[in-house]
């Protein structure tokens, strides 16, 4: 059986944390976060459920949470999965949102 193995780092001239799960069985409950998140699915296939509608997300899939949104997710295939993402801070996006369209405005 594959080890699950949760990766995470911060990048301090970024001020982005990124993280990579592998081999990941459990499921997530229902949550949510402060900040923004950028996923994508590497490998396995889930059911994601995100303000109340649920979604199939497989190999491939892109993931975008926005500060606040709740969300769970469980495992629909049988396997592991394999997830790389990034946390965005609400300051961060700010910055980065006036840096490509001249308005401080989050999206």
């Amino acid at each position: 059986m594959k080890k699950e193995t949760r990766t995470v780092v911060y990048d301090d001239e970024l001020r982005i944390e990124a993280y990579r799960f592998e081999g990941i069985v459990q499921p997530f409950p229902s949550h949510f976060h402060e900040h923004y998140v950028i996923g994508f699915v590497e490998k396995g296939e889930r059911v994601l459920s995100c303000r109340d509608r649920e979604y199939d997300i497989e190999e491939g899939s892109i993931i975008l949470f926005n500060p606040g949104d709740s969300h769970a997710c469980v495992q629909s295939d049988g396997g592991t999965f394999d997830y790389r993402g990034f946390n965005i801070s609400k300051e961060i996006m700010l910055d980065l949102a006036e840096e490509v369209t001249g308005k401080r405005e989050l999206p």
